[in-house]
């Protein structure tokens, strides 16, 4: 059997890296360890470490004049990916919040990219799902991109405002994130949560530069962030974790506005080498891969998907709001009396339902391509 997973991104962002790997794990997990898996993404060369092939994302994996000149020949550039997505028996769309646009400029990019990959899957004609994501809203007119997914097979959404998106469409289900299922399906083997200190005496702070806001909007968030650091630092020891480096994403950039001048590690790194008790995140995947290892995570989230997940994992109290950011919110929860065991009993009570949600998706692709 022949999958193509379209969508990928670059895997120099964990989050974005992960979500790939995780997409992997399902089709395999579902076809079968001898499945043809070939990886279309912007920055192929990232994901060297996999033993599949790989393909250039047209438009998106080019660059300067090349990419221009892409754009220009659209249906010409795509040529090549269609020969490849024809040749497939299945198409899997990673996870994660790619199709959406801010402004008309990054409506522009989506419809050169991502919706043209979604465009380009559906012509193909090849049975097509898309795993759990957040669609929306659009910056402009996306009632084309929102045909194109009522004509995959299965288009699976991580969060209820875009459940409302697709109304009754048949193909369209709430299931959540990749990674949640991931967390659960690990929390169920192996229960670290179990060993949760009684106060965090190490926080792993995670950290990532505002959207698109109000320059007073953003100096607020920044003025949360060095009080929220200010505040752990008087409780706890602190240290700093990068999950993001690559172009126009380079969380050590922001951190360099704050004043933290250290050279910093990945998270993953972070995690190993200094076991934090607890972890508090502005990035969903930061969070989420803290769990995975183990690890109490606090959200601040200033995007929907956030919010979502935590609800999917039963810790909603753990999530809040980046864009009004209440430090006394924050300290009173993570400090609270054996907060981080009960956070975990809570999380654990919630994977077997995880888990069920998780079958039912598999049973749905399987059906796919029977």
């Amino acid at each position: 059997m022949n999958v193509t997973i379209l969508h990928g991104y670059s895997a120099s962002n964990s989050g974005d890296g992960l979500l790939v790997d995780l997409a992997i794990a399902l089709v395999l997990r579902n076809f079968g360890a001898d499945t043809s898996i070939s990886v279309v993404a912007s920055d192929p060369k990232s994901f060297s470490y996999l033993p599949y092939l790989r393909h250039d994302a047209p438009v998106m994996a080019a660059k300067g004049l090349g990419r221009v000149k892409q754009a220009l020949f659209l249906n010409q550039s795509y040529a090549g990916l269609a020969d490849v997505l024809r040749s497939s028996d299945l198409i899997v769309g990673v996870g994660g919040g790619y199709m959406r646009s801010k402004s008309a400029f990054e409506h522009i990019k989506l419809k050169l990219g991502h919706a043209k990959q979604l465009e380009t899957a559906i012509l193909s004609k090849v049975p097509s799902v898309y795993l759990p994501q957040s669609i929306g809203p659009f910056h402009g007119d996306g009632g084309k991109i929102v045909e194109h997914y009522a004509k995959a097979d299965a288009v699976f959404v991580r969060d209820n405002r875009s459940s409302e998106l697709f109304g009754t469409y048949e193909n369209v289900y709430r299931a959540p994130d990749l990674a949640v299922q991931a967390l659960a399906g690990k929390i169920l083997q192996q229960p670290k949560f179990t060993r949760c200190a009684s106060t965090p005496a190490v926080v792993c702070v995670v950290l990532r530069k505002p959207p698109a806001w109000s320059k007073e909007k953003k100096a607020g968030y920044v003025a949360n962030l060095k009080l929220l650091l200010q505040r752990l630092k008087n409780k706890s020891k602190v240290v700093c974790a990068v999950q993001s480096a690559v172009r126009g994403n380079d969380d050590g950039a922001f951190y360099r506005e704050l004043g933290i001048t250290e050279d910093l590690l990945p998270l993953k790194a972070t995690l190993a080498k200094y076991q934090p008790d607890l972890v508090i995140s502005v990035r969903l995947h930061g969070a989420i891969e803290s769990l995975l290892a183990g690890v109490p995570a606090f959200h601040i989230s200033y995007e929907r998907k956030g919010f979502g997940a935590y609800q999917d994992m039963g810790v909603e109290d753990w999530v809040i709001n980046g864009g009004d950011i209440n430090v006394d919110t924050i300290i009173n929860t993570v400090y609270a009396p054996n907060a981080l065991s009960r956070f975990g009993q809570k999380l654990t009570d919630t994977c077997r339902e995880i888990e069920a949600k998780t079958l039912v998706m598999d049973g749905i692709i399987k059906g796919v391509v029977r």
